[in-house]
């Protein structure tokens, strides 16, 4: 009689591991492996705040429409000269027309301001005649009660455009900061960058030495940057802190507050105000200021940012900060200046990261008619201004999307693992990578709109995935599948 040999077999659980929070920050502190599964390692060029990957921010060429009654046909605004250095918008009254007039400005390489109206035919670029021999610093500014834009720089004169009109001051200082606060003008010179000059008299064209007064700030605080007006008080920005100025009405004194000392340098072209808060970065961190005190915003995305931003610059748009700066990408280095834009959005403390755009400067172009958040470049895209777009791409350069996920050992440490197989629904083509520390498989996929089942059989202890994109993207849910030894 023959019995039949009854051999071990090793019994296997069957589970399902459903990635769920592609809208998770990026893990920059712990452990991987002490990680959640479905958690994030890096992710750029998608957009991933409501849960899925979707396609992320890019720019395309500048457009503006021809005429304020037709809003959606647009044409390309052609520029002049082959470097764009600095971005201003101006706006002002026409009383001839009884109506507003909104133009694009900017200067170029050939030393030029330039101009061109944002909602009117555009036949060629219009110029304003100066003999600036740098790019000047550019200042909103009321000239005789009327909307103006002040140009300082060297090699010409303080310049103020006041709608059509020209006027030149050349008693006027060099300025790096102006603004006018409760019936006085306020500015940072560059010859002085140590005080705050002042004077009653508001016509800053009529600048003289004998009208003005200074406030001095000698201090471990740094030289003065930037002049804001703020929530009824002036703010001034220094290299390391923040100092309030409130007048006394009754003899013209000045209440001088100390609010914020920093313990690294504060980066002047990251300053922006957004309603009620203003953004700013430093060599510790990105911090908001409520005109009071000043909070450190701590998320991990933030860990990324290079120690030297020298080059950075924020501004806000539609009730987010975006910010061009340097950001340390693992084992990929990418030349120029800066080499992304983060967007920070306060109200759900949610970061989305573009990788690969070299960005000089930005400008949110408001109005009653058509919103836009503009930027000039360097290296490549020198001669161009683009406007913030959905869409993975830099002009006409493909920005690549790629999300990964940390290493994990799916919650079963140490026991050997089958990934038999994955479920994606994506609209748009796509790539997975999956990840052992025994082997990796990567599988391209076709856009549908269906659920996709890939069989995979990759066999490890660890696992990660990638998924990468070329162009659009949407993709709402990830799930692997696998068998666990018991």
């Amino acid at each position: 009689m023959f019995y039949k040999n009854k051999l071990p077999t090793k019994q296997t659980l069957k589970k399902d591991f459903k990635f769920d929070m592609f809208s998770s920050p990026i893990q920059t502190e712990k452990d991987e492996s002490l990680c959640n599964f479905n958690l994030t390692k890096v992710c750029y060029n998608f957009r991933t705040s409501s849960g899925a990957l979707v396609d992320g921010y890019g720019f395309e060429e500048f457009k503006s429409p021809l005429s304020k009654n037709d809003l959606e046909n647009e044409s390309v605004v052609q520029l002049r000269g082959n470097e764009v250095t600095a971005l201003w918008d101006f706006e002002w009254y026409d009383s001839q027309s009884d109506e507003n007039k909104y133009y694009n400005m900017y200067f170029n390489d050939e030393m030029k301001v330039c101009y061109d109206n944002l909602f009117d035919s555009r036949p060629t670029t219009l110029l304003v005649n100066t003999n600036f021999t740098e790019t000047p610093l550019a200042f909103k500014y009321k000239v005789s009660g009327t909307d103006s834009l002040l140009l300082s720089g060297k090699g010409e004169n303080l310049l103020a455009l006041v709608g059509q009109a020209e006027y030149r001051s050349d008693s006027a200082p060099l300025l790096i900061s102006i603004c006018s606060h409760y019936g006085k003008v306020f500015a940072i010179t560059a010859e002085a960058r140590g005080r705050l000059v002042y004077s009653d008299n508001l016509n800053i064209l009529q600048w003289s030495d004998e009208l003005t007064k200074n406030l001095d700030f000698s201090d471990e605080r740094g030289n003065l940057t930037k002049i804001i007006a703020f929530n009824d008080y002036l703010y001034l920005f220094r290299e390391y802190g923040i100092t309030k100025i409130s007048e006394y009405s009754s003899d013209s004194e000045f209440s001088i507050s100390h609010l914020y000392q920093s313990d690294s340098y504060i980066y002047p072209n990251s300053i922006a105000q957004r309603g009620d808060k203003i953004f700013f970065l430093e060599k510790s961190g990105l911090k908001s200021f409520n005109g009071s005190s000043v909070k450190n915003i701590d998320l991990p995305e933030l860990k990324l940012l290079s120690a030297y931003n020298n080059d950075c610059y924020g501004h806000c748009f539609e009730g987010k900060y975006f910010l061009a700066c340097k950001i340390n990408f693992e084992n990929d280095l990418i030349s120029g200046k800066n080499n992304a834009l983060l967007i920070y959005d306060e109200n759900n403390s949610h970061v989305d990261i573009v990788k690969g755009v070299d960005i000089r400067s930005m400008l949110a172009l408001n109005n009653p008619y058509k919103s836009k958040l503009v930027a000039c470049f360097y290296n490549d895209y020198k001669g161009k201004i683009g406007q913030l777009c959905v869409g993975s791409k830099n002009f006409d350069k493909i920005l690549p999307s790629i999300w990964q996920s940390v290493k994990t050992q799916l919650g079963y440490d140490g026991k050997m693992k089958k990934v038999y197989a994955f479920e994606i629904k994506t609209a748009f083509p796509c790539s997975v990578q999956i990840s052992s520390d025994r082997e990796n498989k990567t599988f391209s996929l076709s856009g549908s709109d269906k659920l996709q089942k890939i069989n995979t059989n990759i066999y490890g202890k660890e696992f990660s995935v990638a998924i990468s994109c070329q162009g659009q993207a949407e993709i709402s849910s990830f799930m692997l599948s696998a068998r666990v030894e018991e």
